[in-house]
């Protein structure tokens, strides 16, 4: 059976199955003032196939040094392909890899934070007559490649260790919690940074993988989740000027999760989960345990706040929540099953505008008298 136009063209963009990622440990450097980013990634991998090359997604970033890790040590791999296109980058090894084997490849790379919605990106704000920059992810669907050299297709999950050089005066946030956070000298300027060490991940998708960096402030609760048993923090993160806006989000956050929980009957895998509101990404991103999204998604004035307003922060944070259900621990194969994690999530929230706008709309139209001059009208 001969290949459709479409299933022709996903082969042609997808990576080769000749080896399969299974651990990434991740160090990111951010430099706010600079608006850059520097790393290094070691990606452990399953070798599939006998092969002599490795193949993976990189955009946008500049690749200053590459080796395979083995117990002789490191051997340096030379670029022998990049596709801007494709976005991929191939490298050549001296030696083929049996199949059945294991190996590591260990790159640095470095970037800018950028602007453009998707990546790892920049913003601002005011306060206190001083201008603050923070850095936020988008991901979703291919943009982890800008971010650091990986296999970015969601079907490939793997765990992912995460390590956070920031200045000491901001708090770095990733999927999982942080396990230690320790001060350390950089440069002649003698700044104060620090070093963050996050948690191992459960095996995901890279399009999920999340970062904050920023002078953030915070609300937190917590919440006993009715499966598990386990007491899960939640904490929404935006700008100190706009924190006590992050109340309302916060409440909703602590009714919703265990709720998906006991009715989907499967436990909330991670040890906590936080929400960051900033202005650089557009809409939400349900990356696991570190939700993403705009200011004006998240954040009211319950003060002044009427009810649509209301609803519409608690529609966005709900349906980002199940997503890590439908999507985070359920995962498409390619993009084209997408219709499958938005498509669960569709029916609650058609069904409830429905009954509160469209038949309560109507049932109220039918108590009215008929226009003035308007004939054969009738009210049920």
């Amino acid at each position: 059976m001969k290949p459709n136009r479409q299933e022709k063209e996903q082969s042609e963009y997808r990576l080769p199955t000749n080896v399969k990622p299974t651990h990434y440990d991740l160090t990111f450097k951010t430099d706010l003032k600079k608006a850059t980013f520097e790393g290094v990634v070691i990606i452990a991998l399953e070798v599939k196939k006998d092969t002599s090359t490795i193949t993976l997604n990189v955009s946008r970033l500049e690749l200053t040094n590459a080796t395979i890790l083995s117990e002789e040590g490191e051997k340096p791999v030379a670029v022998v392909q990049t596709d801007e296109a494709q976005e991929r980058v191939t490298y050549k090894l001296d030696e083929k890899l049996p199949s059945g084997s294991q190996t590591k490849l260990k790159i640095y790379f470095s970037g800018k934070l950028g602007g453009n919605m998707m990546g790892y990106l920049r913003g601002s704000w005011e306060y206190e007559g001083r201008t603050e920059y923070y850095a936020l992810t988008q991901f979703q669907p291919t943009a982890a490649r800008s971010a650091f050299p990986c296999w970015d297709e969601p079907l490939l999950k793997a765990t992912f260790t995460i390590t956070m050089i920031s200045r000491a005066d901001t708090v770095s946030l990733s999927n999982m919690p942080a396990l230690s956070e320790q001060p350390i000298l950089e440069g002649l300027d003698a700044e104060t940074w620090k070093i963050t060490k996050f948690d191992t991940t459960p095996p995901m998708s890279t399009y999920i993988v999340a970062l904050a960096n920023g002078p953030f402030k915070f609300l937190e609760k917590s919440v006993v989740m009715p499966l598990s048993r386990k007491t899960i923090p939640l904490r929404i993160y935006t700008s100190p000027a706009k924190v006590s806006q992050a109340e309302f989000v916060l409440g909703v956050t602590a009714s919703v999760l265990p709720l998906y929980e006991r009715i989907l009957g499967v436990e909330y895998p991670l040890p906590k989960l936080d929400t960051v509101a900033g202005n650089i990404v557009d809409g939400a991103m349900e990356n696991w345990g570190l939700i993403i999204g705009r200011s004006a998604a998240f954040l009211l004035d319950t003060d002044n706040a009427d009810l649509l307003a209301k609803k519409r922060v608690a529609s966005t944070q709900s349906h980002e929540i199940a997503h890590l259900w439908f999507g985070d621990i359920t995962t498409m194969e390619w993009w084209n099953y997408l219709y499958l994690n938005e498509g669960m999530l569709t029916p609650p929230r058609i069904i409830d505008r429905f009954l509160v706008f469209t038949r309560n709309g109507a049932l109220i139209r039918q108590r009215l008298p008929p226009p003035e001059g308007q004939t054969g009208v009738t009210s049920a």
